[in-house]
Order: C-alpha cells, then structure tokens, then sequence
C-alpha cells in the first residue's frame, strides 16, 4: 500500500510539471519539481525526462548543470531516454561540448540520441559536424533505418544546404528515397531547400514538381529559391502558379515576392504585391510591411516608403533599419538621422545595418560633421570595430578627403579583412595618396597569401596617378602571379596606368588578352588612344566596341570628342556628339561641351562654338569660356574674345588667364591701348599672375 502510495505521488507530481509545460509556464513547471523534492516524493526516471525538457526550454543554463548532477548521484544517467534528453538540453543550451561529451559516453544509442545530437550540431550552425556524424550513423548501425526519422533527414538537408556541398547532399536525398521518405512534405522541402542553397535549381524544381499534395511551405521554399538565385521572375511567375491552384499565399510568400520585384525595371510589379497584401490583410505582419518599405526604397519612392511605414501598426529594428536605408539611397541625411532618434527613443538599440545606413547616406553629400557625431555614437554603442561598419566609416571619411579619419577608423577595425583593406587603399587612392595606398597593399600583402581585385586595381590606379612606369610594372608582375591581371577591373586599371605613362603599346596588350571586357575595359582603351594622339585608333575602337553589342557611356563619348578635338575631325566630332544625345540619349555633359568647344575653337569656328556654348547647360562655366578665348587668341579673333573674356571677368573676376589671355589677343593685334587698359584693371583687381612651375619626383617604393 504504501508503494502504490508513493508511485501515485510521483505520477501526480509528474503530471503537474507536464500540464504546466505544456501551457508555456516553465518556471511554474521548474517550482513543481523543487516542490516535489521538499515534498519528499523521489521523481523517477520519467519525472527526469519531463524536467530535462522543460530546463531545456529555460534561459537559465546553470539548472541544467545541477539538474543533471542530481541524476548522476539518483542513478539514473544510464536510462537510455534520460541521457537522449540530456544531450538534447544541453545543445538547446549551446553547451555542444558537454552534449557530445554524454553522446559519446553511451553504451548503446537510440535514435533520440543521435538525432538530438545531429540537430544541436546544426541549430549551431555546425554544419560539417552534424553531416559527419549522420554518415557515422550510417555507416556504423546497421539497423540505422530505424534510426532515421523525416526531421533527421530534413536536419542533414539543412546542413548540407548551409555547407553548399551537393555531393553529400545528393546522397542523403538517396538514402530518402531509399527508405521512402522521399514523399513526405517536411524531407521534400527541405530538398529543395538544399538544392537552391547549392544553386541546382533545376534539381530543386524536379523535386517540387514531383510532390503530389503540395503545402504552401512547398510553394514558399521553391519560390524563395529562385529569388534567392537571382532568378526573379521565375519565383514571381511561380507565385501566380501558385495562386492559379488555388493556394493563398502567406507572409513568408509575400516576403519573397516582395523581395524579388525589386528587380524589376519599375515598381509596378512590387505594388501589384502590395495590392494583393491590403486584399489579403497581410499588411499587419511586421516582416512583409519591412519587405514593402525595403521594396519602395529600391526604388526611391520615398513617399511610398514613408507610407508603408507610417502604415505599420508595429514596428521593429529591421522596419526602422528598412527606412533609414530608403534614405540613405537618396542621401537624404537629415530624414535618416531623424529615424535614428525615433527608433532610440522608443527604446531599441541601433546595430551594424543602423550605422550603415547613417554612414551611407552621410557619404552621398560628403556630410562630415553628422558623420563624426554618428561615429561617436558607434564607438558608445560598441559597433565602431565592427567589419561592416568600420568600412562605411573609411568610406565616408575617404569621400570627405580626410584620409587620416579614415586610417584611423579602419584601425579600429577588430580583424579587418580584404574588404576592409581595399577600402582604406582606395581611400587613399581616391586622395591622391598613392604613396601610402601602396604602403597599406604591402601591408595586405604579408597578411593574406592572395590579394583581391578590387585592392589590385585601387592600387594601380593610385600608381598611375604619379605616372611612376617602374612601379606600375612592378605591380603587374604582382598581378599576373595572383592571376588577377585579366579580370576586368585590374586589366581596366593597367590599361588606364599604362596609357598615363604613355606606354599605349602595353595598353593595348593588357587589353587584347582580357577573356572578358566590360563598358569600363572599352572606355579604358579608347581614352588611353585619345589622350596619346591615336585618334585614328579610337575611333576603330569605337565601332568594334559598338559592334560587339557593349552600349557607349558618357565617358566613351568624352574619349571620343578629345579623339575629335586634337585630330581636327570637326564634322566627325559633330556627328558623334549628336549620336551620343539623339541616338543614345545621353545628356551631354561639362565635359562634352568642353571638348565640342575645343574642338570648334581648334578649327577655327569661333561663332559657331560661341553659339553652341550659349545655347548649352553650361554657359555660366568660366572654364568652358576661358578655353573659347583661347582659342580667339590662336586665330587672333578680337570680337568673340572680347565677348568670350566678358563672361569670363564677369563669372570669375579674380582668375588670372583671362586677363592674361585676352592681353595677349589685344597685344598680337597691336591694340597696345586696349592691351594696356586689361593689364590695369588686372593690377585694379588686385589679381596676379600665377608663376609656372615645373618639378621631377622619384619614387623608392617597393612591391615584393
């Protein structure tokens, strides 16, 4: 009697800790099991299983500890689902040493055991563990069919997705259709999820097409699939399949799809989207209202952002980062730091995607100031050394012409990788501080076995900038032994170093052996012709690079009209500046009307240049008229001088050369008067003229 007693107790006290778990009440269900050892009452091994699984679902680790001391001095450490529940707490604890630890001192293991072991490997990203450990389990049981349950399989799927090995993979999606889990939703699903992370979509979507009763986490993981590989319509066309059968898309769908219409020419695709949320009431989901915010800002919608977010009936960190991105693609600054204020005065604490944002939206306008005041917020907040925000700080440092600032932050850094190096040797690039651009590339250089292209080519164009030959073939060498000298961007900057040096034989070489040759590759060349007087060549280029199918940019058209202007190709230069506005619709820019100016001046069409300056954007440009007047002066064309040096004295009235220049005009038409007279009002100005100046400067600079 007694006995049967004291087994009712523990059953009684056993099913009040169960019915307190499964409400969700934890530490009610942790107080029943210290109730019950005051009580007297001796929990068995069932009572154990019950409160491992509820410490496992506590925050507090250290119970889980003194939980299973007290089993080890009870006795009941070798029951075989007490320890399966053991390594199972502990993994959900993120103690993964003392769980293998217990797996490993099993004498005989379940399926509870391995697959508890295999899942906490994954939950903690220990992906080449979790699938080593299921192929130990293959290999060594030889009843592991038994072993093997749908969410062992889907664990090792997600693992192998996570490691992006396909060849383990594909057999774990073998040893599925072997046992014939191949059919069940939860292994099909995560198939497909394993091979989109592999990039084998057309795998993927034979494994989709396959399932018979497809659920909406079928439809959901396909479609983010193809997102995810940057195959945008495919996921929004399976959308509409998916609608067609009737399924109803959730906030995940939404999510995606809302995703992938960012990639559309327009956002018309993206509010289709929206539309279809407002109609279905997912517009409450704090993720697929982030997702419209994101989306709109892809698109510089601003006014669309700042609804869908005013929209939100709740909001989180991502929601505010989502908005101070969309501003910040706008450079829109002060908006931006507005929304830092608001998401810190309700409470939320910035993280790295904040201050990326701050960072780049400060960069757009150069917006120093804020830009100091927000990295003292980033050092208070402890994300100063963080890898992405530590990169947008040299970046907006850089573009202020603070390469000091900028150094300093990148050395901040806690382990800055080859990102983080490129950036400061770009910065200093950017600066013209190729000295120590190439410091910090030999830097980089004794750190990492391999240096990158985009490091490679800021550094070279840092070299081109002091026309230094020795060095740049220096780096060359470098280069070619990394095998980076046919990438597109390092074989852009060799070109462009080379054609600065003069060197266009050696341009052409780098170029004629790159596999692969972007708009950046063409212009390269075709500036490096002009710039050296091969204008005949550039003008070939030109046609072979538009016959190749690659469209002309505002800078190939700059290359082009220099090409014009120093060979003399008048109606050639007409042609192509009326192609590049007509045809292609480029806007002509300073730099067009500059060389069309020059071009005109050169041959000796001073009115039609005049007139051609007046009827353009860029008539308030002293430059532009400053080159005009030099041009008067060759041909000795006094009227459009003297006109040309009025807007000139009137735009800038303390520049030097126009007085010079138009002094000089009078002077070789032996207008002394008037020469004398502009000499006065320059001394009445108080404007002098500024001596030339010539230097020769060797550098002693190494790469090894």
């Amino acid at each position: 009697m007694l006995s049967e007693m004291l087994e009712t107790n523990v059953v009684r006290w056993t099913s009040k800790i169960t019915g307190n778990a499964r409400r969700g009440l934890i530490d009610q269900a942790l107080a029943c099991f210290l109730q019950m050892r005051h009580a007297g009452v001796e929990p068995n091994a069932i009572t154990y299983s019950v409160t491992i699984s509820v410490c496992a679902q506590s925050a507090r680790s250290s119970l889980a500890t003194s939980l299973h001391c007290l089993i080890l001095k009870k006795g009941f450490s070798n029951q075989l689902f007490v320890s399966s529940g053991l390594i199972s707490m502990y993994s959900k604890h993120d103690c993964i040493k003392e769980a293998r630890f217990m797996f490993d001192g099993m004498p005989e293991r379940d399926d509870a055991a391995w697959n508890s072991m295999i899942a906490g490997y994954s939950q903690r990203g220990l992906n080449e563990e979790a699938c080593g450990l299921f192929c130990s389990m293959i290999n060594t049981r030889e009843n592991w069919k038994l072993l093997v349950k749908d969410f062992t399989l889907a664990t090792v799927l997600k693992a192998c997705g996570g490691l992006g090995c396909s060849r383990i993979g594909k057999c774990v999606h073998g040893y599925a259709v072997k046992i014939g889990f191949d059919s069940d939703l939860f292994v099909s699903a995560s198939t497909i999820h394993m091979y989109c992370k592999c990039g084998i979509l057309d795998l993927a979507r034979r494994v989709f097409d396959q399932i018979e009763n497809k659920d909406i986490v079928a439809w959901n993981t396909m479609i983010t699939g193809y997102a995810q590989n940057c195959c945008e319509e495919e996921a929004i066309e399976l959308f509409y399949q998916m609608e067609l059968e009737g399924f109803k898309p959730n906030d995940t769908t939404f999510c995606c799809v809302l995703n992938a219409s960012t990639s559309m020419s327009d956002s018309a695709v993206g509010r289709c989207f929206h539309a279809k949320v407002l109609k279905l009431g997912c517009s409450m989901d704090v993720f697929v209202a982030t997702a419209l915010v994101d989306m709109y800002s892809k698109f510089y919608d601003i006014e669309d952002v700042e609804r869908a977010f005013g929209e939100m009936s709740k909001r989180n960190l991502v929601s505010f980062n989502a908005l101070i991105t969309g501003y910040s693609l706008r450079g829109k600054y002060e908006q931006a730091l507005r929304v830092y204020s608001q998401l810190q005065s309700e409470g939320m604490e910035p993280d790295s995607f904040t201050f990326v944002g701050l960072f780049s939206a400060f960069s757009v306008y150069g917006t120093v100031v804020e830009g100091a005041q927000v990295h003292v917020h980033a050092i208070e907040f402890g994300l100063d050394s963080d890898i992405s925000v530590g990169n947008s700080i040299v970046n907006l440092y850089s573009k202020c012409g603070l390469s000091d600032s900028a150094f300093v932050a990148f050395e901040s850094i806690n382990g800055p990788n080859s990102v983080c190096w490129a950036g400061i040797i770009s910065g200093f690039a950017q600066n013209g501080e190729g000295e120590k651009a190439l410091l910090q590339f030999c830097e980089m250089h004794k750190l990492f076995d391999k240096t990158d292209e985009f490091s490679s080519s800021s550094v070279i164009k840092a070299v081109s900038s002091w026309v230094v030959v020795e060095q740049g073939r220096h780096l060359h060498a470098h280069v070619m032994k990394s095998g980076l000298d046919c990438t597109i961007y390092v074989g852009s900057a060799l070109i462009d170093m080379y054609s600065k040096c003069g060197m266009v034989e050696d341009a052409w070489k780098v170029f004629s052996v790159m596999p692969e040759k972007n708009t950046v590759s063409w212009n390269s060349m075709i500036t490096g012709y002009a710039q050296n007087g091969f204008c005949k060549e550039a003008l070939l280029l030109f046609q072979e690079m538009t016959s190749s199918g690659i469209l002309p940019t505002a800078v190939t058209f700059v290359g082009i009209l220099f090409a014009c202007s120093h060979a003399g190709l008048v109606e050639e230069g007409r042609n192509f500046y009326n192609l590049m506005v007509n045809y292609y619709g480029i806007p002509a820019s300073m730099e067009h009307c500059t060389c069309i100016v020059d071009l005109l001046g050169r041959a000796g069409y001073l009115e039609e240049a005049e007139a051609f300056l007046l009827n353009s954007s860029f008539s308030k440009e002293p430059g532009i008229w400053g080159s005009l007047l030099s041009a008067c002066g060759i041909h000795k064309n006094s009227d459009v001088g003297s006109r040309a040096a009025q807007h000139c004295l009137f735009l800038d009235p303390h520049g030097s050369s126009s007085y010079t220049n138009l002094s000089n005009m009078y002077a070789s038409k032996e207008l002394w008067s008037e020469a004398s007279r502009i000499r006065a009002l320059m001394k009445e100005m108080g404007v002098e003229k500024e001596p030339g100046c010539s230097w020769i400067e060797t550098l002693k600079l190494g790469v090894q």
